[in-house]
């Protein structure tokens, strides 16, 4: 998942770069600087921010074509639990 997909998953989710970074178990300036291209996260630390995404219900799509995106589960999105405020 690249940074542009990690971002777009921590805004839909309403969560802070502080708040996936908690999830994650990583410090929030990683977060940033990945988010802002500044610095590529080491494969253990990607793997820790894709995990917390997915627990917060975000799911990772790839088309036949290549191309890539995120959705969000339905259970989640009809559950309405998603925290509106984020610091995009």
């Amino acid at each position: 998942m690249d940074s542009r997909l990690i971002r777009a998953g921590r805004i839909i989710l309403g969560w802070s770069q502080a708040e996936l970074a908690e999830r994650a178990g990583v410090q929030r300036l990683v977060v940033a600087r990945y988010e802002t291209d500044v610095q590529v996260p080491h494969p253990r630390t990607m793997a820790s921010l894709v995990a917390a995404l997915r627990v917060g219900g975000i799911e990772e799509i790839v088309r036949d074509d290549g191309a890539t995106g995120i959705v969000l589960r339905a259970d989640v999105y009809a559950r309405g639990k998603l925290d509106t405020k984020n610091d995009a």
